[in-house]
């Protein structure tokens, strides 16, 4: 996983699977970047096939803790095969996908 700060918004570029197995590390990037003052977040699945359950429900909860502290999440480079599941589960109408 990759991480760019540019002083008000922040990418995290996820390297492979977003699984159970990166969640900790997701997890712990995004709290870092909040503490710091970031709302603001793109995640890029650029390198992403596979999302399980436990990602989901990570990406929800990270939007929930961003919409609280009045702040944003898009994720960009999601692949058809991810925007179905998004599609399917309808997190399309609040996850912004660009």
């Amino acid at each position: 996983m990759n991480t760019t700060n540019n002083g008000d918004h922040v990418t995290i570029a996820l390297e492979g699977d977003f699984t159970s197995d990166l969640l900790n590390d997701f997890r712990s990037a995004v709290q870092q970047e909040i503490e710091n003052g970031c709302t603001s977040f793109t995640v890029d699945f650029t390198n992403t096939v596979i999302i399980d359950s436990m990602g989901i429900g990570c990406l929800v909860a990270t939007y929930n803790t961003l919409k609280q502290k009045g702040g944003e999440m898009q994720l960009s480079n999601v692949p058809e095969n991810l925007k179905d599941v998004f599609q399917v589960m309808r997190l399309d109408r609040i996850l912004s996908i660009v």
